[in-house]
């Protein structure tokens, strides 16, 4: 950690968080207007934006815009070597997302499948990945990893990952998602500390959208019923079905850690941390990053998250 923490701009960042929050809420509304799907994603995703962008451009006194946009949400070039260890880690971080998914289910309604099918099935394969896996991938990284992460950071990496990671989880909104995002979202902020740029982010949540809508597309262009079940039904989780999922997982997350570990030694950052995790006074951070305007936007998360598994 080598930048200063500043309380004026942790109450600053922490109201954006509410106004992101809010402004969020407003975009779905005015998207539940518009008949064309990929139209509303794409204006969701601008509303996110909004309040941090008008914000730097508030607050970034003499700085150039492109600068000030660059050291805010951390948008740093990353050599493509390390781009592919970072691709190549999410690749093996996947069957840990699917058992956290699939032992969320028991618990919840899966939505995430049938949800992402209504909204791109009609549309050309290039303008759903644009539409699902890309600009949704980038424009909240911008946002929680940028934005959030990359003040919350200052204080604490480890806690900083933590919060984010619970704000990203319940802005999903759903149980199920929230499950898995959470853990995304805070794998995404570490691998971003590893690599000082929200770009290696970008990438890993591309991957995993992207993903997503070529199964999608896969099962739409081979018809098959069988596969359309598969991907949209819950799955019933026998004992045998979680020891082998939680193995490939086991091992999956043993790899992806190994690489984890080349990626900060080749960014540099492996010693930094190192220090990071074991450093003392975790919950002392965790408290110095809160304030009202956060605690509101998460009890209102909260509350949103539990009126729809109550389908209130």
């Amino acid at each position: 950690m080598t930048e200063e923490w500043n309380k004026d701009e942790n109450r600053r960042v922490n109201m954006l968080v509410l106004l992101t929050l809010l402004s969020y809420l407003i975009g779905s509304v005015c998207a539940s207007f518009v008949k064309e799907t990929v139209v509303q994603l794409v204006m969701i995703q601008a509303f996110c934006l909004a309040p941090g962008l008008i914000a730097l451009i508030a607050f970034r006194k003499d700085k150039p815009f492109g600068k000030a946009f660059t050291e805010t949400y951390r948008v740093h070039r990353i050599r493509i070597g390390v781009i592919l260890l970072v691709a190549l880690m999410m690749l093996f971080l996947m069957p840990l997302l699917t058992l956290i998914n699939l032992v969320s289910q028991e618990f919840t309604n899966y939505v995430a499948a049938e949800d992402i099918t209504d909204r791109i099935k009609n549309y050309p394969f290039p303008v759903a990945l644009l539409c699902v896996g890309i600009i949704p991938a980038i424009g909240e990284e911008l946002t929680y990893r940028g934005l959030m992460y990359g003040h919350y950071r200052k204080r604490s990496a480890l806690m900083g990952a933590l919060l984010t990671g619970l704000i990203f989880g319940l802005m999903h909104g759903n149980l199920n998602q929230m499950t898995y995002a959470f853990a995304m979202g805070f794998i995404f902020a570490m691998v971003d500390e590893a690599t000082g740029s929200t770009v290696s982010s970008m990438v890993m949540h591309a991957l995993v959208n992207c993903g997503s809508v070529i199964i999608i597309y896969i099962i739409k262009w081979s018809n098959s019923a069988v596969l359309d079940q598969a991907v949209n039904d819950t799955v019933e989780m026998t004992p045998q079905m979680f020891l082998g999922y939680g193995v490939v997982a086991l091992f999956g997350t043993y790899f992806a850690f190994s690489i984890y570990r080349e990626i900060s030694y080749r960014c540099c950052t492996e010693v930094q941390i190192r220090e990071e995790v074991r450093k003392p006074g975790r919950m002392r951070a965790l408290g110095d990053m809160f304030t009202a305007p956060l605690v509101v936007a998460l009890v209102v998360l909260v509350a949103l998250l539990v009126a729809t598994e109550l389908n209130l």
